[in-house]
């Protein structure tokens, strides 16, 4: 049967979101080879035996059934989470040369759900514990819990998971270590007097002795969900583009709604760090995720941003009487004071021919 790569699949899944935008969403590095910086994981982590290691483990073929079959409806669900975490998951895991294929750990620990929390007190996307969770920098406070949080919580799952490498170096015990603790792992090898897996797992917690067949089945049905009939479902709360704005003005979801016209659900599906929906006055800026629209009402309910035009040839700015005036720092003039444009920079003066064209970002000259 003639089937698409599985990059093939996912680029085209992701084709039409990524046309979107989400927030700091970039697609992976088609050159990012694992392999060729750690050649002796072939086993775990090459593409083309993800498939081979599942289907020949007869716990990952109970686990596909798992997701393929009983639980339909929810992989579709999970698969549309995906969408939108798995860019983020990237870009983390890329910025420390770690393999994407992590990304899947996620879909094993939490369903790619941030409101998941086990019995023991894991929370969020990573099942981050409190403890762990601080000594990785999260902070855990009646009002904010960063292990809920996409951007900081995959930040610190990725060092984690580069400081259990450095310390185990082979990645199916690091996997094994993220579920059952490095201190359990240890003793675990110590046990099995090695540190091949497949004596060491043994020694394991039983929970533990599966994940990596969970973790193969999830990478499996990741590359080959169309062969069940499995169509992605997105919510609606993480349909469409995003951007990151630092909120100063007000202190809970019920005033950012108001003024943004946007449902208090969706922001908290977006910010599902924030678990009370309101935080302490003079607690600095707080930063949101909001759709590209209502985050555009909020900076300019707020006189935080000026009208932005598209690029505009020499001559509009030498025009005698121009309304416009170029600008090509990091701030625009806004009523005689600078204005930061929330991290994103303005695009360079470029040369086109004989014809100059200057920034895209362009204020109305009425300071």
């Amino acid at each position: 049967m003639n089937t698409i790569s599985p990059r093939g699949v996912y680029t085209l899944l992701l084709l039409p979101y990524m046309a979107i935008g989400f927030t700091d969403s970039i697609q992976a590095n088609a050159d990012h080879d694992f392999l060729r910086v750690h050649p002796s994981q072939v086993t775990v982590f090459q593409r083309e035996n993800l498939p081979a290691l599942a289907q020949s483990t007869a716990n990952s073929r109970e686990y596909i059934d798992m997701y393929t079959v009983t639980g339909k409806v929810h992989t579709a669900a999970m698969l549309g989470r995906g969408l939108y975490y798995f860019p983020i998951y990237e870009r983390h895991l890329s910025a420390q040369n770690m393999p994407l294929e992590l990304k899947y750990l996620s879909m094993v620990e939490s369903e790619l759900r941030t409101d998941v929390e086990s019995a023991s007190g894991a929370a969020g996307l990573w099942q981050f514990m409190p403890t762990t969770a601080r000594n990785f920098g999260l902070r855990i406070e009646s009002w904010r819990d960063e292990r809920r949080d996409p951007e900081a919580a995959t930040g610190a799952a990725v060092m984690y998971l580069k400081e259990l490498y450095a310390e185990f170096g082979n990645w199916e015990l690091v996997l094994g270590a993220y579920n059952c603790g490095s201190g359990r792992m240890r003793n675990a090898i110590r046990r099995a007097r090695s540190t091949d897996f497949a004596l060491v797992r043994k020694h394991l917690p039983v929970q533990t002795q599966q994940y990596l067949a969970k973790f193969y089945a999830a990478a499996y049905i990741s590359h080959h969900f169309q062969d069940f009939q499995i169509a992605p479902v997105v919510p609606d709360a993480l349909k469409g583009g995003t951007t990151r704005i630092e909120v100063l003005e007000v202190n809970s979801f019920l005033d950012i709604s108001r003024i943004c016209r946007t449902s208090i659900g969706r922001i908290k599906r977006l910010n599902p760090q924030y678990t009370q929906g309101i935080w302490p006055k003079g607690s600095g800026g707080i930063w949101m995720v909001l759709p590209e629209e209502p985050a555009r009402r909020y900076l300019a309910h707020f006189n935080r941003v000026p009208q932005r035009i598209d690029v505009l040839p020499e001559e509009a700015l030498s025009a005698s009487r121009s309304a416009y005036l170029p600008v090509t720092e990091p701030h625009r003039i806004l009523n005689s004071r600078l204005v930061d444009l929330g991290g994103r920079q303005p695009a360079k003066e470029q040369s086109q021919g004989a014809q100059r064209y200057y920034s895209k970002y362009f204020l109305r000259g009425e300071a």
